[in-house]
């Protein structure tokens, strides 16, 4: 028996090759698989709110035994060491002790769900108060704005909590939401100024479909993907068989019909097509090319939006890694896979003091 209290408490960003710790986890799967020699073993993954991690179970560990009375969803207390066996492979951890904190009375009261589910820095209600308050301000055609309003009232109980995706980025509780505000900001400036630049386009860039297709974009991932805030964002029948982009033009098409005055078809055709688009390119999902400049610039900043969050994740689990030298490496742990091709990125190191600039003599 492992005397778990002279380890610290890691989370998996935090974990050292070669160090044992204790930490929370939730447990996700465990694939069976066998040896080179016929052996059978398991491959079970992991995670908290800063990233995933693998263990192998092997047959002839209590681990073997202790993950098939394990459900999909539950949450571990384990006490490990991270390693690395060969460069070629991912750090894995070799877990030692093993409980179900909802088995452990004392392990349950030092427990909290935001150990492992990430969620938005800002509160639901007000991303949503934020987004309205930037479409009232910004969007002339108040039909459009009345159309986001129909569509989060009708959805709002899933849109509140909903991840923006899976895994690749925003994969937090409200990372919807938290995607949509951010790029609302962004199609407005972009926006004003392309309508500035190129103001004498006749007829114009319309400001308001770039906005409103921001908003809107991903408005079928409310059916695409079911989300109860403690587990993973997993694929509904008919999100696997249809999938949100075209879910969404159906629902956007839907709810238009519930909006007076009626928006007239020349702006709700292009609005669909910045939808259906909106993914950039036919091998990203996208049953169009973009063929509007606001379809174009709408794929750009979605494009733009999710890249920037996927390594500024990634840069924040890197400056919560621990060195011998202290707290934060100068690269991202893993390779990046929402980039193509993959790669690190750096997060560098802090740079020196910028000197303070010497007055300039007047030389009048």
């Amino acid at each position: 028996m492992i005397d778990t209290e002279e380890y610290p408490s890691r989370f998996i960003a935090e974990m050292e090759i070669g160090k044992t710790f204790q930490a929370f986890l939730q447990f996700l799967s465990r694939e069976q698989r066998k040896t080179a020699k016929g052996d059978p073993f398991f491959t079970c993954k992991f995670r908290d709110r800063t990233g995933y991690v693998e263990s192998q179970a092997w047959n002839n560990s209590d681990l073997f035994r202790w993950c098939q009375q394990w459900a999909p969803g539950e949450v571990v207390w384990v006490c490990g060491q991270y390693t690395r066996k060969d460069s070629k492979f991912k750090p894995a951890i070799e877990i030692a002790e093993a409980k179900l904190v909802r088995n452990d009375p004392e392990l349950e009261a030092s427990f909290d769900w935001s150990m492992i589910v990430e969620a938005s820095r800002w509160p639901a209600d007000e991303l949503r108060a934020s987004i309205f308050k930037d479409l009232n301000k910004n969007v002339r055609d108040y039909r459009l704005v009345r159309l986001v309003e129909v569509l989060f009232d009708e959805h709002w109980t899933v849109l509140k909590t909903l991840p923006a995706a899976s895994r690749m980025h925003h994969a937090m509780t409200s990372g919807w939401l938290e995607h949509m505000w951010s790029m609302v900001r962004l199609a407005n400036s972009v926006g004003t100024h392309y309508a500035m630049y190129y103001k004498d386009l006749n007829p114009p860039l319309q400001k308001d479909i770039l906005i409103i297709g921001a908003v809107l974009h991903d408005i079928g991932k409310a059916l695409e993907l079911s989300y109860d805030q403690l587990t993973e964002a997993s694929y509904t029948t008919s999100g696997k068989l249809l999938g949100h982009i075209v879910m969404g033009r159906d629902m956007i098409r839907a709810a238009a019909a519930r909006v007076e005055p009626a928006i007239d078809e020349e702006r709700l055709l292009r609005l669909e097509h910045a939808v259906l688009a909106h993914h950039g390119k036919l091998e990203f999902g996208s049953p169009v090319l973009p063929q509007t400049l606001e379809a174009m610039l709408l794929s750009m900043i979605d494009d733009m939006d999710a890249k920037m969050n996927s390594i500024v994740r990634g840069l924040r689990q890197a400056e919560m890694a621990i060195t011998p030298e202290g707290r934060g490496v100068a690269w991202t742990n893993e390779k990046l896979a929402s980039l193509d091709p993959a790669r690190h990125f750096y997060r560098g190191v802090e740079l020196s003091e910028i000197p303070e600039k010497e007055p300039v003599e007047s030389t009048e």
